[in-house]
């Protein structure tokens, strides 16, 4: 009896000691485990977080960019130029009819994109105020975005309202002083559709959103009240606490023209998901000490499985850009049903979010198209028809019949295709078709110099109407202002070097230097400099097309007169 008692006990001291060592791996490897989930799970969480509000930012600032190109083209257009120089030379149906069309130019800036509230130009030295509900008389309110002070900021606040404004100058010469202002062109934000856009990045309730402008001073937007005072705007994400209540601070990557956006993450959901994580091991390990197999039965069914649905499989859906992945709700209430209709309710609203936001992308992109193409100069079609008829007049078949053939595909590449990107090979074809036309129309004072494009470069994907912009600029501004005895040389080089084609369009003559360093002062200013409208056009389409900046830079030719450069990615 006592060895059996002795062996009982011995056995019952040896299980005891392998439970207890059992129960301490267990605890040890769970523990383990949760460091690692919580960790693996705040990085997905951070990482996600960060790719929406870098999509959204970079959605915003390609509006606001449009915004302020549509501002500044505006004040260039020929009916605004009209009002200024006739305003005294008219008669009251004539000056109606201008005022007219300039309204209805305001009425096609309201319905741009969403982001417009209201747009209105204004004529300080007439005391004039036109706008999509009409015009009228504003006196000295004519002058009210007519600071110094805002010169150079992208976007101005004005009683708590931001406005994108554009002015031109009488004599760019001078200064912005009030007498030497012509026009000013005004864009109203739309603050609540903003703050909305600015909401649909929340993840969760708590959560908050800002907009500083760029230099990090003024506070533009935000989705609730803050003071920017009181927050430390940091480059990385970090804690940061905010009454009493502690954020991670997120800022968005890339953009910063117009504006910098903030994300401030409310710790108050990841410590709930932390502190169920926790109790739900817990319950684990006391599930042990009852039944080491129906606790772990209980905890993979209950725990572990909904939540690697939910951040594992789930969010890597949404990772991969399947917006339209929702996860099955549980026939049963369980403490993961909120949380898998939140997220089923997020991912529905990222994907209406991005599909709005694609079609309006396109919408834009083919306004700017059509925009870009009524800015062919109808000059050049009537000049064209005048040279044939010129040298049918004269026998010229062969002659005849390249500058028919030339016009043709000129016409067709600008009308009939629709394509946002070409092959560079059909860009340089598209040019030389503009060029063999000239050319005849020159044909006594014009020596072109048309490279052929090595067969290697033909497929680079580029921006559609780059390069014939820049041979229209020199007949513009340098052919048409030759002397009859005067001859010019035009030639179009490319050139490899680091991992980049330059495709140069150069022309003979004297520029000057002040010229030359006005055009490179201006280049990022295009309101200030008609001349160079196209090539800040062209400069901005390459710049977000490869993700670059400066990809075009003038300089002196060796022939003596302007040199253009565009820097494509090969």
């Amino acid at each position: 009896m006592r060895r059996e008692r002795y062996f009982i006990r011995y056995l019952y001291k040896w299980l005891i000691l392998v439970f207890f060592l059992f129960t301490i791996v267990s605890i040890s490897f769970n523990m383990l485990n949760y460091q690692r989930e919580r960790e693996y799970y705040s990085e997905i969480i951070e990482k996600e977080q960060q790719d929406r509000i870098n999509y959204l930012s970079k959605n915003i600032e390609d509006g606001f960019i449009k915004l302020k190109i549509t501002a500044s083209m505006i004040l260039k257009e020929d009916v605004v130029k009209e009002l200024y120089c006739k305003w005294d030379f008219i008669n009251s149906y004539e000056r109606s009819k201008l005022l007219d069309n300039i309204r209805r130019r305001c009425l096609e800036i309201d319905n741009l994109n969403s982001f417009v509230s209201s747009s209105a130009f204004y004529l300080p030295e007439r005391g004039l105020k036109i706008d999509g509900n009409g015009f009228g008389i504003v006196g000295r309110q004519a002058y009210d975005f007519a600071n110094p002070d805002w010169y150079g900021d992208r976007i101005i606040m004005k009683d708590k309202k931001a406005y994108i404004v554009e002015m031109s100058r009488k004599n760019y010469l001078k200064g912005w002083e009030e007498d030497n202002i012509l026009g000013i062109f005004v864009i109203e934000l739309d603050e609540k559709v903003i703050r909305e856009e600015l909401a649909f990045a929340k993840m969760m309730e708590g959560d908050i959103l800002f907009m500083t402008d760029y230099q990090k001073s003024t506070l533009l937007f935000q989705t609730a009240p803050i003071d920017l005072k009181e927050i430390e705007v940091q480059e990385v994400p970090g804690e940061i606490q905010v009454d009493k209540e502690s954020y991670i601070l997120m800022r968005s990557k890339g953009g910063g023209y117009f504006f910098e956006l903030y994300y401030m993450q409310d710790q108050t959901f990841i410590r709930l998901i932390r502190e169920r994580m926790l109790i739900s091991i817990l319950t684990f390990i006391g599930a042990i000490v009852l039944t080491l197999l129906a606790a772990s039965a209980v905890f993979y069914r209950r725990i572990y499985r909904p939540l690697e649905i939910l951040l594992v499989d789930a969010f890597a859906r949404i990772k991969e850009s399947h917006f339209s992945y929702r996860i099955p709700l549980p026939e049963k209430e369980s403490v993961f049903t909120n949380l898998y209709q939140n997220f089923n309710y997020m991912a529905q609203r990222i994907d209406t979010l991005v599909s709005r936001e694609l079609q309006q992308k396109i919408l834009v992109n083919q306004a700017n198209f059509k925009h870009l193409q009524a800015q062919i100069n109808p000059h050049f079609m009537y000049n064209s028809y005048f040279l044939l008829y010129r040298m049918i007049k004269k026998g010229d078949k062969e002659g005849s019949l390249l500058v028919c053939e030339s016009l043709g595909k000129f016409f067709k590449y600008i009308t009939r295709d629709s394509e946002e990107s070409k092959k560079l090979g059909d860009e340089i074809a598209h040019a030389r078709s503009y060029g063999v036309i000239q050319g005849f129309r020159f044909k006594n004072i014009l020596q072109m110099d048309f490279a052929e494009l090595p067969e290697k470069y033909g497929y680079i994907e580029v921006p559609r109407l780059i390069i014939q912009p820049l041979i229209e600029n020199v007949f513009k501004y340098v052919v048409n202002e030759l002397d009859e005895e005067e001859k010019i040389i035009l030639r179009v080089k490319y050139e490899e070097e680091g991992g980049h084609l330059f495709v140069c369009v150069e022309n003979s003559g004297n520029i000057e230097d002040t010229r030359l360093e006005r055009i490179r002062e201006k280049f990022g200013e295009p309101k200030e400099n008609e001349d160079i409208t196209a090539l800040a056009n062209i400069s901005f389409r390459l710049n977000v097309f490869f993700d670059q900046e400066d990809s075009v830079t003038v300089s002196r030719s060796e022939l003596g007169g302007l040199k253009v450069c565009l820097r494509l990615k090969l």
